[in-house]
């Protein structure tokens, strides 16, 4: 059974129902929780889990990490009342201020990949996007007569971008019409696969996250600094 994944067109939402398909608890207290349905996001993707929990009629379960394995979504934590059992029907609660805190880190990333591609045009290869150092690794490295200026460029890109305040938008697209649009592709994503594709000031990014629903909400952003190594460039931000 796979897990369908309501964040993906709905993340904004701090609440939801859901069927409890199983419940498996381990020898120390600890608690997997599998549902037909979820709001909670599994860390991966350079974006940290989300935390909450979920309610039934028998019992309430504290989450404190959300996985992601074979189509399912793995909901771990313990029972703080009760005991949550299969069939039952859950209300699902996720924190809200830590979504919105993800949500803009992410989003931050990505418009750090849009003024990068718009300056020099390389392609983001890893972002990381938790709050304890967040940064975006490209391939290649910005030509050595613009490397005193860069971070500069960089900054005021990102400030004209916030300021416009477009919209943070998605769709749903093959694999094989991503790559005839020229936008770049991980290896790791399989060919005929529907690809998740988030936009930001016209940059199209695959991406399986959440994000916040205009750039105006990225008040604050800033390239913190810009390195040079291995034929790699990063750029560390952060949301002040």
């Amino acid at each position: 059974m796979s897990t369908t994944l309501i964040y993906l067109d709905e993340p904004d939402l701090n609440q939801a129902d859901a069927t409890v398909m199983r419940a498996d608890a381990g020898p120390a207290g600890d608690l997997t929780i599998v549902l037909d349905q979820t709001i909670f996001y599994p860390q991966g993707g350079g974006q940290p889990t989300d935390r909450g929990r979920i309610e039934t009629a028998g019992g309430t379960a504290e989450i404190v990490r959300v996985s992601f394995a074979d189509g399912e979504v793995l909901h771990h934590g313990y029972h703080s009342r009760g005991r949550v059992a299969v069939g039952e029907r859950a209300g699902l609660h996720i924190d809200p201020g830590l979504r919105r805190e993800h949500s803009r880190l992410h989003t931050g990333g990505h418009l750090v990949m849009t003024a990068v591609d718009r300056l020099i045009g390389l392609p983001a290869t890893k972002g990381y996007h938790f709050p304890d150092g967040p940064y975006v690794e490209f391939a290649g490295v910005v030509p050595p007569e613009r490397r005193e200026s860069v971070a500069e460029q960089i900054q005021a890109e990102l400030d004209r971008l916030v300021a416009e305040n477009s919209e943070v938008t998605w769709r749903f697209d093959s694999v094989e019409k991503l790559r005839a649009a020229g936008v770049h592709i991980p290896a790791e994503i399989p060919d005929g696969k529907p690809t998740r594709v988030v936009i930001t000031a016209g940059y199209h990014s695959p991406c399986g996250g959440t994000h916040v629903p205009r750039l105006g909400e990225l008040k604050g952003l800033r390239a913190k600094s810009v390195r040079f190594k291995s034929g790699r460039t990063r750029v560390s931000y952060d949301l002040g």
